[in-house]
């Protein structure tokens, strides 16, 4: 199972993957706000703002990649160190 970093949508509780390219119809950065924007999957309407300091690593399943987003509970978080 892969590592990868993402946010968690507090309405779905899915954790949102941000993608390894740099251009993503679902990210974009908000300067106005000094960060980012990530729509969440449908049929959640939530928008999510967020710093590149609140991502966190968790190791998801392989099918999360194809798809851009897990479900939490199938999430592990990745410990930090140091």
């Amino acid at each position: 199972m892969p590592v990868r970093y993402g946010i968690v949508c507090d309405w779905c509780r899915k954790f949102l993957l941000i993608p390894e390219e740099r251009k993503s119809g679902r990210i974009h950065y908000d300067r106005s706000e000094r960060g980012f924007t990530a729509r969440c999957i449908p049929p959640c309407p939530n928008i999510v703002f967020f710093h590149r300091g609140m991502l966190v690593a968790y190791v998801v399943p392989d099918e999360a990649i194809q798809s851009g987003y897990a479900d939490l509970d199938d999430c592990r978080p990745v410990a930090k160190t140091g």
